[in-house]
Formats: C-alpha cells, structure tokens, sequence
C-alpha cells in the first residue's frame, strides 16, 4: 500500500466525479466561485461535457460552465456542510431557523467542520455572511443585514462559553469544552481580564446570569477581590477632571456586584464602596451626568432615585427637580426622555404632583423648561393620570417655549443631527391646532398667533421647506397668518413679487449681508458661547443681549436674502417721456398751496425724500405712477388729501 498522499488534482477529479454522479442522481451539488460566489448545480450535459449552474448571489440562472473549469477554477463545497445546506432544499429553512433563533450554535456547528475546530474570524465570517444572504427577503440590502445580525449574534456568542472569541480581528474562533461550572469560569475569566472596563463587563454578565449556574462563584473572597476593583474605580472617578467619565461604570459595577452576591451574602449592599458614596460624590451636574450615562431602565433609573432620595434625605425632591431642569439633560440626544419620564413618575408617586405641576408652570413663564422636559408635556396632553400637571400648560405659551428651544439648539448644535423636539413638532399634525385652540380653554388672539407664526418664520431649526408647511398649519387656524407664507419678516410691505433696484442700491444690500454673514453674525455667536461661560443664563445680562443681537441679525439677514431674490436690475432707460412711471422725474404743482415741486421717481431701494427721491414703492409715488401732463388727480396719504396737477413728466437718465 502507498503512503503516498493523493495530489489536489486527484482530490478535485474524486470531487468533480461524485458530483456528476449526485446531479445525474437528481440531487443537488454546490460550488464556490472566486468572483460569483456559491453556485448549486442543477445538470450534467456528458456529451458536451458541461454543468449547468445557478449562481444566486450573482442572479445568474442557467449558466453553462465546461467541466474542465471546474477543476482549474471552481472549489466544490460538501453537500453535508451548514453553507450548501444553506441553499438546499431540504436544508433551508432548518439553517434559517437556527442562524435567527440560536446563533451561537450555528457558529458552534460551522466550526466543528474544520478539522481542528479552529478558523480566523476573516474566514468564518465569509461563510457567516454566505449563509445569512441565503435566508435573506428580496430587495434587503445584503452587508447592511449582515452587519445587523452579526453584531446581535457576537453579544449571543460572548454569552456561550464553548466558543473563544478573539480579542482581534483576524484571530482565531474555536470551539472549547463547555465548562462544568459556569460560575467559576466566569471569575476566572474575570480574574485573567487585564483591564477595569472588561472585568466590569464580565461583572454585568455574571449578574444577569441565571444564579443556580454561577452559585459557586459568588463567595466572600470573590466579594472582595470585586469591591477591591470596585474601590479602585470609585478613588478613580472621584480624581478631578475624571469624574464625569468614571462614576456611572463605578455605580453600575456596584449595582451588579449586589445583585451577583446576593442570593450567597448577607447585605452585601453594605459592603465598601456602596452605591450610596457614589452619589455623596456627586453634585447637581455630576448628578445629570450619572443619569444621561447609567442603562436607562426603570429599574435603574428608579434605583438611582431611590440612592438620592436616601442620601438627600428632606431636600431630595429638589434635587430630583434640579434634574428636570439641568442643562445636560436638556442637551441630550439619546436617554434623556426615559430618564424625565421615570423621574416625574417617581415623583408623582411620592405624592409631589401638585409641586411638579407648579414647577413646570413656573419652567415655561421664565423659559426653563428643557426640551427633554417639553416633549413629554406634549406626548402626555392626553393623559389622564398627569391631566393636573400637563392641562394648564397646553398653550401659546407652550408653542413659543418650543419654538425658543428650537431655536437655541440650532444656535447652540456644531452638527447637522436632528432636533428632537423639532422633530415632535413636524411629527405631531395637531399638535399646533391643540397649543394655539386648547380643548377647554381659550384660543390664542389674533396678535399672539401672528406673533407665533413670525418666531417659527425665523427660527434657524427648521429648512424652508418646513418651516412654510409649519406655517401653514397655524394659517388655517388664523388666515391672516397665510401672507407669512410668502415672505419672511422684514419684506417690504408692497406686495410686489419683484423688486425694481437700481446697479448701486443692490450692491449695497449685498455688502451689507456679507458683512452681516461674514462678520457680525460669527462675532455674536462667539459672544454667545463666552456669556454662557459666565454661569447662570437667567441672571447672564450679556448672554441676553448677545442673544438680542442675534437675534436683530438673524432678521435682517432673512430680510436682505428674500430682498435680494425679488431684485430686478435696471438702468431706468425704459422710462416713457410723457407718463409718469419708474425713472421718471416728475413736475408737480400742489394744491395746498400752490408750490411746484419736482421728484425723482426711481428704484425701491433709491429713495431719498429729503432729495426729492421717491421709491417707486413708497405711498406717495405709488399714487403718481402711471399720470401724464396737464393731468389733475388727488393722493390719500394717512387720511390726509392732497390735490395735484402734473406739470411736466421726463425721463431721469435724460436729465441725469
């Protein structure tokens, strides 16, 4: 007998055989193809020596391929193995099943096909990914599915201790004797962990592991080697300038060394350091800073709350309060709307509603209710349980305190990233009809929708094209509201569609929206965020006043730019000589008192009455416009009349 192994070119000739035999059969065989992925054979033609092939990731059909292709090119696959299966028949839905519902087994079951149990995560993702589009629905984009499931299946594979994970990418996955004992493992690994952030981590695994499993591990010694780390971390946070980042792990730490040593040691919540010296650490804005950063449950949120109801003792519901009102958890994007909920819950339960509904009250007359805080009154307006607190606020006022928030954000955000409340506001069609027209109460009055509709025309957190549909909404409350629709504050009060300007007026605009743009706007914003270094915005005159000057800016910005839209050049050469229109210079004799006086009539933005030059769209010129010589005709101004007759009419750039 040979000892002799056989070549890969016996090995693929064996392969390409059994696999003619399996399709003559009527079974179906599998392929990989370097480029077009797995392929299932579906025939054999022996006469013309070819195979005929589906290529599914491809969307290729009926593709006829040379069996001699197949031994230079093509890697036949096992038809027994978790990827051909995965396209079978007979095997789809079983592998579908398991890649959904169980994970780590599939993982476990891909890597028992390697002869060592062993392969780098490069390789086995491939296969991972092979084996997901096959169950994949028409029309899902492939890598971003994948990524989606892959990134559930590591945290299920973490979980499963027959399976080592590589710490880097491109390190080996094996599969490993299951553990006898679970709990003692855990702390093992827990012990061989060089860093802080991943014992805590395996800290939170062996707490939400089911307690007969990891009994054994939790004894004395173990509570102490724990509450060493533990203290570590806690003098660690407690160094100035690190605090914020260390004290939600160390309080969650706490938190699951309890749970984990409970059901084996007696007060364990006694033990050093507890979470209640993490909260004696905290001030108000360490406080906001622990809450935005710890699991954002009920459960924990509540359990934090009852740490300073119990620490603060007679004083803890103001700093529940402060908590609403902290300048952190009004600037969150993510956490801060679990966290408000549960806090005013907890409060409510503690017989405190009457107090949360008069702090709010008092929040929204001086303009401190958070956004955070400002989108639960509104997805609470029709709630009974918080209809006390949440009725008196459904108003005007809350309209405007949501329309300053926006605004602010906006101002204050360096990033493109949603408004949330913005965001509420469009989301929620009646939410507008039921602030300005409350059920049971009183509508707003014309002045205060109008003023309303100005502040949402320019407010910076919303594109044009919201902000008009916004606009619009408030429209069919008060009709009036509709002219804002078509322009913005500032506009001229003509009405006209376009502006006649001449060369020189338009340019000006211009220089001034760049200075205003270009210069004084930065210059503000960059007061803003100096005055809000000084401390409290209620009593920051200079943060008010930079605001103002914003504010004065902003308006006149949108002013210049819907101004300078409407503009339309002109030389005035168009003036007719005997009627009196734009560019023309006009005699008149007055009634009142026979004086004969000469005006120049020119572009919108050229008038100089003390030089005898009127913009076409002044009150005046509009009632001179279109009368010839010798013409006699009366002019209404403020309820004052006057006569006139038309002595002469020319052309100004004649005369110029």
């Amino acid at each position: 007998m040979s000892n002799k192994a056989p070549s890969q070119q016996a090995i693929k000739a064996q392969q390409l055989q059994s696999t003619i035999d399996r399709v003559t059969a009527g079974q179906e065989a599998f392929c990989i193809h370097q480029t077009w992925g797995i392929g299932i054979i579906r025939s054999h033609d022996a006469d013309n020596k070819s195979f005929t092939v589906d290529f599914p990731e491809q969307s290729k059909k009926g593709h006829v391929m040379d069996s001699a292709f197949f031994i230079a090119k093509i890697d036949f696959l096992n038809p027994d193995g978790l990827v051909a299966r995965a396209y079978s028949e007979s095997g789809r839905a079983a592998v579908a099943k398991t890649l959904a519902e169980e994970p780590a087994e599939l993982v476990k079951a891909l890597l028992a096909e390697y002869p060592t149990g062993e392969c780098t995560s490069y390789a086995l993702e491939a296969s991972l990914e092979r084996i997901h589009f096959a169950s994949l629905a028409p029309g899902k984009d492939r890598s971003a599915s994948f990524k989606t499931w892959w990134t559930k299946a590591r945290a299920a594979l973490r979980r499963d201790r027959a399976i080592l994970i590589p710490e880097r990418k491109g390190g080996l996955y094996a599969l490993l004797e299951a553990p006898k004992d679970l709990g003692e493992d855990l702390f093992a690994q827990y012990e061989s962990s060089p860093g802080l952030e991943r014992r805590l981590e395996l800290l939170g695994e062996m707490a939400d592991s089911a307690a007969a499993e990891t009994r054994s591990a939790a004894t004395e010694a173990n509570l102490a080697k724990v509450s060493a780390d533990l203290a570590k971390a806690v003098a660690a946070a407690s160094t100035p300038g690190r605090r914020r980042d260390g004290l939600p792990g160390a309080l969650v730490g706490i938190w699951n060394r309890d749970k984990f040593f409970r059901s084996a040691i007696e007060n364990v919540e006694t033990f050093s350091p507890t979470a209640s010296e993490v909260i004696a650490l905290c001030d108000e804005q360490d406080l906001a800073l622990l809450a935005l950063n710890i699991p954002h449950t009920s459960e924990k949120i509540r359990a934090l709350l009852d740490l300073v109801r119990a620490h603060h003792g007679e004083k803890w519901s103001e700093r529940a309060f402060e908590l609403l009102r902290s300048r952190e958890v009004g600037a969150a994007k993510s956490g801060s709307a679990k966290l408000v909920s549960e806090t005013v819950s907890y409060l409510c339960d503690a017989g405190l509603g009457a107090e949360v509904a008069g702090r709010f009250s008092q929040w929204l007359e001086s303009r401190e209710l958070r956004a955070p805080v400002i989108i639960w009154i509104v997805k609470n307006r029709g709630s009974r349980k918080y209809a006390e607190i949440v009725g008196p606020l459904v108003g005007p006022a809350l309209l405007g305190a949501i329309l300053s928030s926006i605004d602010s954000e906006a101002l204050e955000s360096n990033s493109s990233a949603r408004i949330p409340l913005a965001f509420e506001l469009v989301r929620d069609k009646e939410l507008i009809d039921h602030l300005i027209t409350p059920a049971g109460g009183k509508r707003a009055d014309t002045e205060t929708i109008c003023d309303l509709a100005r502040t949402l025309r320019d407010s910076q957190g919303f594109d044009d094209i919201t902000r008009l549909k916004l606009i619009s909404r408030i429209a069919k409350i008060e009709p009036l509201v509709q002219r804002l629709t078509q322009s913005r504050r500032g506009d001229d009060e003509s009405g006209e569609k376009e502006l006649i300007v001449s060369q020189s007026s338009k340019e000006e605009k211009e220089r001034e929206l760049a200075d205003i743009v270009h210069n004084r706007l930065p210059a503000v914003k960059e007061a803003i965020q100096v005055a809000k270094e000084h401390g409290d915005l209620r009593e920051n005159s200079e943060y008010k006043m930079a605001r103002q000057d914003h504010d004065t800016l902003s308006a006149r910005r949108a002013e210049l730019e819907t101004m300078l839209k409407k503009a339309r050049v002109t030389d005035f050469s168009e003036a007719k000589p005997d009627v009196i229109g734009i560019g023309s210079t006009a005699t008149l004799e007055r009634g009142s008192d026979q004086q004969v006086v000469t005006y120049d009539i020119l572009g919108a933005w050229d008038g100089r009455p003390e030089a005898g030059a009127l913009s076409y769209i002044s009150p005046l010129a509009k009632q001179f416009l279109n009368r010839r010589t010798g013409e006699t005709f009366a002019t209404n101004i403020n309820g004052r009349t006057e006569n006139w007759k038309v002595v002469s009419v020319a052309r100004w750039v004649d005369r110029r």
